[in-house]
């Protein structure tokens, strides 16, 4: 069961892994929700790919069991966000993009931006402990 505060991480680790996978397995899918034409654009499979296992990878991350991989990755999240959110922008506000298209990326961006930054501020600022080292009881001051 997922409690409030990883609801944020959790839908994040969705988005991630279900954008990843389609620009991984289907690029020529995300090209035409894009409102590209894949044959005038054969090249866009590659960074599709390219960045769906970067995607992929993070997405798993953000659900890992262990909690020291998961925060590196929540810590990550808002600039990795951020800057998708900002290439998006641009590239719709450049022409890049078609006007809708450029309009959904911006939008699917900015809300991963927020899902992370809610997850990030849900959690404490600090790593987790080593599960070796925390499983271990701390020695006195006295016996050092």
């Amino acid at each position: 069961m997922t409690s409030r505060t990883d609801l944020a991480r959790v839908l994040l680790a969705a988005v991630r892994l279900t954008m990843g996978t389609a620009g991984l397995l289907a690029p020529g899918l995300v090209i035409r929700r894009l409102d590209i034409d894949p044959k005038t654009q054969p090249g866009m499979r590659y960074p599709l790919r390219m960045f769906g296992i970067r995607t992929v990878l993070i997405g798993a991350e953000l659900l890992s069991p262990d909690t020291r991989r998961r925060w590196h990755a929540e810590q990550l999240a808002p600039v990795v966000h951020g800057s998708d959110a900002v290439a998006a922008l641009l590239a719709w506000q450049l022409g890049d993009l078609p006007r809708r298209a450029g309009g959904m990326a911006t939008a699917i961006s900015a809300v991963n931006l927020v899902l992370s930054i809610v997850n990030l501020r849900s959690h404490r600022p600090e790593p987790p402990r080593n599960r070796l080292i925390a499983g271990l009881p701390r020695r006195s001051p006295r016996s050092r």
